[in-house]
């Protein structure tokens, strides 16, 4: 395990989980319109999602022997939603990026991959699904499915 690079991408990711942190809480709380009751609660567990990433790296910062970060990096302030959802969608797939690049640093460590691995799934589901509600999802070519009748 190469552990300076590890908690350095660590930091990253906390730095990027502070971020999003603000970021979501301030959405949530900006939010005004008939789409509040709806993307409220999105936003503000969203932030809380983060809340726990925060903690959860900044613990495996210190058991490496590191430092934890407590800047965060850019939060973006806006009241369009679109504008909101672009911005999520950016700090989720940095934090993708950041994920991944930290598996380089795990060597063999097993309980760090799978660590590492839970968070990327978690934050791919979260791409996922701010894709969708951008409608930035390509379509594929679509199977056609045909039945067949058997005599």
């Amino acid at each position: 395990m190469d552990k300076p690079n590890l908690i350095a991408k660590l930091n990253e990711a906390i730095a990027l989980e502070l971020a999003a942190l603000i970021q979501y809480n301030q959405y949530a709380q900006v939010l005004l319109g008939p789409e509040r009751i709806v993307w409220e609660e999105f936003f503000a567990g969203n932030a809380d999602e983060s809340f726990g990433h925060v903690k959860k790296f900044g613990a495996k910062v210190v058991s490496l022997g590191g430092k934890p970060c407590v800047e965060p990096s850019e939060v973006v302030q806006t009241n369009d939603l679109t504008e909101m959802l672009e911005n999520s969608l950016n700090l989720e797939r940095n934090a993708v990026r950041v994920y991944t690049e930290a598996l380089e640093f795990c060597g063999n460590n097993v309980a760090y991959r799978n660590m590492l691995e839970d968070h990327i799934e978690v934050e791919n589901d979260d791409v996922e699904e701010i894709e969708k509600f951008l409608n930035k999802i390509e379509a594929v070519g679509t199977a056609r499915i045909t039945s067949s009748k058997s005599a």
